[in-house]
Protein backbone atom coordinates (compact mmCIF):
# COMPACT_ATOMS: atom_id res chain seq x y z
CA UNK A 1 0.00 0.00 0.00
CA UNK A 2 1.45 3.43 -0.87
CA UNK A 3 2.80 5.54 1.97
CA UNK A 4 0.98 8.47 3.49
CA UNK A 5 0.77 11.65 1.49
CA UNK A 6 3.37 14.16 2.67
CA UNK A 7 3.50 16.83 -0.03
CA UNK A 8 -0.04 18.15 0.43
CA UNK A 9 -1.51 19.53 3.66
CA UNK A 10 -4.36 17.60 5.23
CA UNK A 11 -7.28 19.32 6.92
CA UNK A 12 -7.50 18.71 10.65
CA UNK A 13 -10.52 19.03 12.91
CA UNK A 14 -9.57 22.55 13.95
CA UNK A 15 -9.38 23.71 10.32
CA UNK A 16 -12.87 22.36 9.64
CA UNK A 17 -14.62 23.14 12.90
CA UNK A 18 -16.31 26.24 11.51
CA UNK A 19 -17.94 24.15 8.79
CA UNK A 20 -20.11 22.01 11.08
CA UNK A 21 -23.80 22.60 10.40
CA UNK A 22 -24.61 23.85 13.92
CA UNK A 23 -22.17 26.72 13.52
CA UNK A 24 -22.70 27.67 9.92
CA UNK A 25 -23.94 31.19 9.22
CA UNK A 26 -25.81 31.97 6.02
CA UNK A 27 -25.08 35.53 4.94
CA UNK A 28 -27.77 37.62 3.30
CA UNK A 29 -25.61 38.42 0.30
CA UNK A 30 -24.65 34.85 -0.64
CA UNK A 31 -26.41 32.34 -2.86
CA UNK A 32 -26.26 28.55 -2.76
CA UNK A 33 -23.27 28.49 -0.41
CA UNK A 34 -24.96 26.94 2.64
CA UNK A 35 -26.67 23.57 3.17
CA UNK A 36 -30.20 24.93 2.77
CA UNK A 37 -32.98 22.89 1.13
CA UNK A 38 -32.58 24.79 -2.14
CA UNK A 39 -28.88 23.87 -2.36
CA UNK A 40 -29.61 20.20 -1.70
CA UNK A 41 -32.33 20.25 -4.33
CA UNK A 42 -30.06 21.82 -6.94
CA UNK A 43 -27.19 19.45 -6.28
CA UNK A 44 -29.44 16.43 -6.79
CA UNK A 45 -28.88 16.91 -10.52
CA UNK A 46 -25.65 14.95 -9.94
CA UNK A 47 -26.25 11.24 -9.47
CA UNK A 48 -23.44 10.83 -6.93
CA UNK A 49 -24.76 13.61 -4.70
CA UNK A 50 -28.31 12.28 -5.04
CA UNK A 51 -27.09 8.86 -3.84
CA UNK A 52 -25.35 10.47 -0.86
CA UNK A 53 -28.45 12.45 0.09
CA UNK A 54 -30.41 9.20 0.13
CA UNK A 55 -27.92 7.73 2.61
CA UNK A 56 -26.88 9.17 5.97
CA UNK A 57 -24.51 11.69 4.38
CA UNK A 58 -24.93 15.33 5.34
CA UNK A 59 -24.30 18.17 2.90
CA UNK A 60 -22.25 20.70 4.87
CA UNK A 61 -21.95 23.28 2.09
CA UNK A 62 -22.02 23.49 -1.68
CA UNK A 63 -21.28 26.04 -4.37
CA UNK A 64 -22.18 26.23 -8.06
CA UNK A 65 -19.52 27.43 -10.51
CA UNK A 66 -19.58 28.34 -14.22
CA UNK A 67 -20.07 25.63 -16.85
CA UNK A 68 -22.13 23.47 -14.51
CA UNK A 69 -19.23 22.61 -12.17
CA UNK A 70 -20.09 22.18 -8.46
CA UNK A 71 -18.06 21.76 -5.31
CA UNK A 72 -19.60 20.07 -2.27
CA UNK A 73 -18.37 19.37 1.25
CA UNK A 74 -19.89 16.27 2.86
CA UNK A 75 -19.95 14.62 6.23
CA UNK A 76 -20.75 10.91 6.43
CA UNK A 77 -20.72 8.04 8.92
CA UNK A 78 -21.70 4.38 9.18
CA UNK A 79 -23.69 3.87 6.03
CA UNK A 80 -23.66 2.25 2.61
CA UNK A 81 -24.05 3.84 -0.77
CA UNK A 82 -23.76 2.92 -4.44
CA UNK A 83 -22.97 4.97 -7.52
CA UNK A 84 -24.60 3.37 -10.53
CA UNK A 85 -23.49 4.80 -13.85
CA UNK A 86 -23.62 8.51 -12.97
CA UNK A 87 -23.92 10.94 -15.84
CA UNK A 88 -21.00 13.10 -14.68
CA UNK A 89 -17.42 12.86 -13.41
CA UNK A 90 -16.57 13.12 -9.69
CA UNK A 91 -13.29 13.92 -7.97
CA UNK A 92 -13.18 12.97 -4.26
CA UNK A 93 -10.63 13.84 -1.59
CA UNK A 94 -10.90 12.68 2.02
CA UNK A 95 -10.44 15.56 4.46
CA UNK A 96 -10.98 13.65 7.72
CA UNK A 97 -11.29 9.94 8.42
CA UNK A 98 -11.85 7.39 5.69
CA UNK A 99 -9.62 4.69 7.13
CA UNK A 100 -12.50 2.21 7.40
CA UNK A 101 -14.17 3.02 4.08
CA UNK A 102 -14.26 0.08 1.69
CA UNK A 103 -15.04 0.02 -2.02
CA UNK A 104 -16.39 -3.38 -3.09
CA UNK A 105 -14.76 -3.05 -6.50
CA UNK A 106 -11.32 -2.35 -4.97
CA UNK A 107 -11.36 -4.26 -1.65
CA UNK A 108 -7.63 -3.92 -0.97
CA UNK A 109 -7.61 -0.12 -1.36
CA UNK A 110 -7.56 1.90 1.84
CA UNK A 111 -8.71 5.44 2.49
CA UNK A 112 -7.19 8.13 4.69
CA UNK A 113 -7.04 11.93 4.75
CA UNK A 114 -5.44 13.17 1.55
CA UNK A 115 -6.40 10.12 -0.51
CA UNK A 116 -8.42 10.69 -3.64
CA UNK A 117 -10.78 8.94 -6.05
CA UNK A 118 -11.67 9.77 -9.64
CA UNK A 119 -15.07 8.38 -10.55
CA UNK A 120 -15.81 8.82 -14.25
CA UNK A 121 -19.19 9.09 -15.86
CA UNK A 122 -20.75 5.67 -16.35
CA UNK A 123 -18.73 3.85 -13.70
CA UNK A 124 -20.27 1.65 -10.98
CA UNK A 125 -19.05 1.38 -7.39
CA UNK A 126 -20.44 0.24 -4.04
CA UNK A 127 -19.20 1.63 -0.73
CA UNK A 128 -19.27 0.68 2.95
CA UNK A 129 -18.67 3.74 5.13
CA UNK A 130 -17.54 2.74 8.62
CA UNK A 131 -16.77 5.48 11.11
CA UNK A 132 -17.13 9.20 10.53
CA UNK A 133 -15.46 11.18 7.76
CA UNK A 134 -15.48 14.43 5.83
CA UNK A 135 -14.79 14.66 2.13
CA UNK A 136 -14.79 17.13 -0.71
CA UNK A 137 -16.47 16.40 -4.05
CA UNK A 138 -15.96 18.25 -7.32
CA UNK A 139 -18.65 17.42 -9.88
CA UNK A 140 -17.68 17.88 -13.53
CA UNK A 141 -20.29 17.60 -16.29
CA UNK A 142 -19.12 15.08 -18.87
CA UNK A 143 -19.60 17.41 -21.81
CA UNK A 144 -17.75 20.28 -20.13
CA UNK A 145 -14.81 18.00 -19.31
CA UNK A 146 -14.68 16.75 -22.90
CA UNK A 147 -14.76 20.32 -24.18
CA UNK A 148 -11.86 21.19 -21.90
CA UNK A 149 -9.85 18.29 -23.32
CA UNK A 150 -10.54 19.69 -26.78
CA UNK A 151 -9.74 23.30 -25.95
CA UNK A 152 -6.75 22.86 -23.68
CA UNK A 153 -5.03 19.75 -25.01
CA UNK A 154 -6.31 19.61 -28.58
CA UNK A 155 -7.70 16.12 -27.95
CA UNK A 156 -10.63 14.61 -29.77
CA UNK A 157 -13.24 14.62 -26.99
CA UNK A 158 -14.55 11.23 -28.09
CA UNK A 159 -11.31 9.48 -27.19
CA UNK A 160 -10.31 11.15 -23.90
CA UNK A 161 -11.86 9.72 -20.73
CA UNK A 162 -11.24 10.31 -17.05
CA UNK A 163 -9.46 7.33 -15.48
CA UNK A 164 -11.26 5.41 -12.73
CA UNK A 165 -9.04 5.36 -9.63
CA UNK A 166 -9.80 4.39 -6.04
CA UNK A 167 -7.70 5.85 -3.21
CA UNK A 168 -4.70 7.25 -5.06
CA UNK A 169 -2.18 9.97 -4.25
CA UNK A 170 -1.57 13.10 -6.32
CA UNK A 171 0.22 15.82 -4.32
CA UNK A 172 -0.72 18.57 -6.77
CA UNK A 173 -4.43 17.68 -6.75
CA UNK A 174 -4.46 17.18 -2.99
CA UNK A 175 -2.90 20.62 -2.43
CA UNK A 176 -5.47 22.30 -4.70
CA UNK A 177 -8.37 20.51 -3.02
CA UNK A 178 -7.05 21.39 0.45
CA UNK A 179 -7.03 25.04 -0.64
CA UNK A 180 -10.65 24.71 -1.78
CA UNK A 181 -11.66 23.15 1.54
CA UNK A 182 -9.93 25.90 3.55
CA UNK A 183 -11.71 28.70 1.73
CA UNK A 184 -14.60 30.47 3.37
CA UNK A 185 -17.14 29.84 0.61
CA UNK A 186 -19.19 32.78 1.92
CA UNK A 187 -16.28 35.20 1.44
CA UNK A 188 -16.49 38.12 -0.95
CA UNK A 189 -13.75 36.78 -3.22
CA UNK A 190 -14.72 33.12 -2.86
CA UNK A 191 -16.41 32.70 -6.27
CA UNK A 192 -13.31 33.88 -8.15
CA UNK A 193 -10.94 31.84 -5.98
CA UNK A 194 -13.08 28.70 -6.30
CA UNK A 195 -13.31 29.06 -10.05
CA UNK A 196 -9.54 29.44 -10.42
CA UNK A 197 -8.82 26.49 -8.15
CA UNK A 198 -11.29 24.20 -9.92
CA UNK A 199 -9.81 25.19 -13.28
CA UNK A 200 -6.39 24.21 -11.92
CA UNK A 201 -7.90 20.91 -10.72
CA UNK A 202 -9.33 20.20 -14.18
CA UNK A 203 -5.99 21.01 -15.79
CA UNK A 204 -4.24 18.48 -13.55
CA UNK A 205 -6.89 15.85 -14.25
CA UNK A 206 -6.55 16.38 -17.99
CA UNK A 207 -2.76 16.32 -17.80
CA UNK A 208 -2.28 13.31 -15.52
CA UNK A 209 -5.49 11.31 -15.18
CA UNK A 210 -6.92 10.73 -18.63
CA UNK A 211 -7.36 7.43 -20.41
CA UNK A 212 -6.66 7.98 -24.09
CA UNK A 213 -9.06 5.57 -25.67
CA UNK A 214 -8.16 4.29 -29.12
CA UNK A 215 -10.70 5.20 -31.80
CA UNK A 216 -13.21 2.47 -32.48
CA UNK A 217 -13.56 1.11 -35.99
CA UNK A 218 -17.22 2.04 -35.74
CA UNK A 219 -16.37 5.71 -35.12
CA UNK A 220 -15.54 7.47 -38.34
CA UNK A 221 -15.36 11.02 -39.53
CA UNK A 222 -15.64 14.05 -37.33
CA UNK A 223 -13.98 17.44 -37.50
CA UNK A 224 -10.22 17.83 -37.46
CA UNK A 225 -8.65 19.45 -34.38
CA UNK A 226 -8.03 22.68 -36.30
CA UNK A 227 -11.61 22.77 -37.57
CA UNK A 228 -12.98 22.13 -34.07
CA UNK A 229 -10.96 25.06 -32.71
CA UNK A 230 -12.17 27.39 -35.45
CA UNK A 231 -15.79 26.40 -34.89
CA UNK A 232 -15.57 26.88 -31.12
CA UNK A 233 -13.98 30.31 -31.59
CA UNK A 234 -16.68 31.23 -34.12
CA UNK A 235 -19.46 30.32 -31.69
CA UNK A 236 -17.95 32.29 -28.81
CA UNK A 237 -17.19 35.40 -30.88
CA UNK A 238 -20.64 35.55 -32.52
CA UNK A 239 -22.83 34.37 -29.69
CA UNK A 240 -24.29 37.81 -28.96
CA UNK A 241 -25.01 38.60 -32.61
CA UNK A 242 -26.47 35.23 -33.55
CA UNK A 243 -24.80 32.13 -34.96
CA UNK A 244 -26.05 30.32 -38.03
CA UNK A 245 -25.07 27.05 -39.63
CA UNK A 246 -23.50 28.75 -42.63
CA UNK A 247 -21.06 30.66 -40.39
CA UNK A 248 -19.97 27.51 -38.61
CA UNK A 249 -19.68 25.48 -41.81
CA UNK A 250 -17.54 28.23 -43.32
CA UNK A 251 -15.27 28.21 -40.27
CA UNK A 252 -14.84 24.46 -40.72
CA UNK A 253 -14.35 24.80 -44.51
CA UNK A 254 -17.19 22.37 -45.20
CA UNK A 255 -20.61 22.40 -46.78
CA UNK A 256 -23.47 22.90 -44.35
CA UNK A 257 -24.69 19.33 -44.90
CA UNK A 258 -21.33 17.70 -44.22
CA UNK A 259 -20.53 20.07 -41.38
CA UNK A 260 -23.73 19.25 -39.46
CA UNK A 261 -23.02 15.52 -39.67
CA UNK A 262 -19.34 15.81 -38.74
CA UNK A 263 -20.03 18.23 -35.90
CA UNK A 264 -22.43 15.78 -34.28
CA UNK A 265 -19.91 12.98 -34.74
CA UNK A 266 -17.25 15.02 -32.92
CA UNK A 267 -19.33 16.59 -30.15
CA UNK A 268 -22.22 14.20 -29.67
CA UNK A 269 -24.86 16.89 -30.26
CA UNK A 270 -26.16 19.12 -33.02
CA UNK A 271 -24.64 22.57 -33.66
CA UNK A 272 -27.88 24.12 -32.44
CA UNK A 273 -27.73 22.24 -29.13
CA UNK A 274 -24.10 23.29 -28.71
CA UNK A 275 -24.95 26.96 -29.26
CA UNK A 276 -27.82 26.74 -26.76
CA UNK A 277 -25.48 25.23 -24.21
CA UNK A 278 -22.93 28.02 -24.73
CA UNK A 279 -25.64 30.68 -24.36
CA UNK A 280 -26.65 29.18 -21.03
CA UNK A 281 -23.04 28.97 -19.84
CA UNK A 282 -22.49 32.64 -20.66
CA UNK A 283 -25.70 33.61 -18.84
CA UNK A 284 -24.58 31.68 -15.76
CA UNK A 285 -21.27 33.53 -15.86
CA UNK A 286 -22.64 37.06 -16.43
CA UNK A 287 -25.67 37.07 -14.14
CA UNK A 288 -23.85 36.75 -10.79
CA UNK A 289 -21.40 39.52 -11.75
CA UNK A 290 -24.17 42.10 -11.59
CA UNK A 291 -22.53 44.59 -13.96
CA UNK A 292 -25.20 44.36 -16.66
CA UNK A 293 -28.95 44.67 -16.56
CA UNK A 294 -30.96 41.53 -17.19
CA UNK A 295 -31.99 42.61 -20.69
CA UNK A 296 -28.35 43.35 -21.56
CA UNK A 297 -27.26 39.95 -20.26
CA UNK A 298 -29.88 38.32 -22.46
CA UNK A 299 -28.58 40.31 -25.42
CA UNK A 300 -24.93 39.43 -24.72
CA UNK A 301 -25.89 35.75 -24.61
CA UNK A 302 -27.75 35.94 -27.92
CA UNK A 303 -31.27 35.52 -26.55
CA UNK A 304 -33.93 37.45 -28.45
CA UNK A 305 -35.67 38.57 -25.25
CA UNK A 306 -35.26 38.29 -21.50
CA UNK A 307 -38.18 35.87 -21.47
CA UNK A 308 -36.22 33.51 -23.74
CA UNK A 309 -33.29 33.54 -21.32
CA UNK A 310 -35.66 32.93 -18.41
CA UNK A 311 -37.09 29.91 -20.22
CA UNK A 312 -33.60 28.47 -20.82
CA UNK A 313 -32.59 28.99 -17.20
CA UNK A 314 -35.76 27.40 -15.89
CA UNK A 315 -35.33 24.37 -18.15
CA UNK A 316 -31.85 23.94 -16.64
CA UNK A 317 -33.34 24.04 -13.14
CA UNK A 318 -31.84 27.45 -12.32
CA UNK A 319 -35.01 29.53 -11.95
CA UNK A 320 -35.50 32.94 -13.52
CA UNK A 321 -32.67 35.35 -14.31
CA UNK A 322 -33.62 37.63 -11.42
CA UNK A 323 -33.79 34.70 -9.00
CA UNK A 324 -30.44 33.35 -10.21
CA UNK A 325 -28.83 36.75 -9.69
CA UNK A 326 -30.56 37.63 -6.41
CA UNK A 327 -29.07 36.42 -3.12
CA UNK A 328 -30.87 33.63 -1.32
CA UNK A 329 -32.71 34.78 1.82
CA UNK A 330 -30.94 34.24 5.11
CA UNK A 331 -32.03 31.19 7.06
CA UNK A 332 -31.13 30.07 10.54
Amino acid sequence: MPGSLRAAPVMDSQDLAHLRPARMQCGKRRRKLCPMPSAAQDIRQFDVSAALLESRAQLLRSHALPDGVWVAHWGNADTRTAYLRPGHHTLTIYLQGGHEVRCHEAPSARGEPGRMCTLPSGHESNWDVNGSLQLLHIYLPTLHFAQSAERWLDLDPRFAELAEQIFFHDPRLASLCADIARLDWDGTDAPLALQQLTLDVQEQLLDQHLVHRAPSRDVKGGLSPAARRRVIECVESRLADGVNLADLAEAACLSEFHFARMFKTSFGMSPHAWVMQRRLARARRLLPQGGLGLEMVAQQCGYAHLSHMNTALKRAGLGSASAFRSPAPSRS
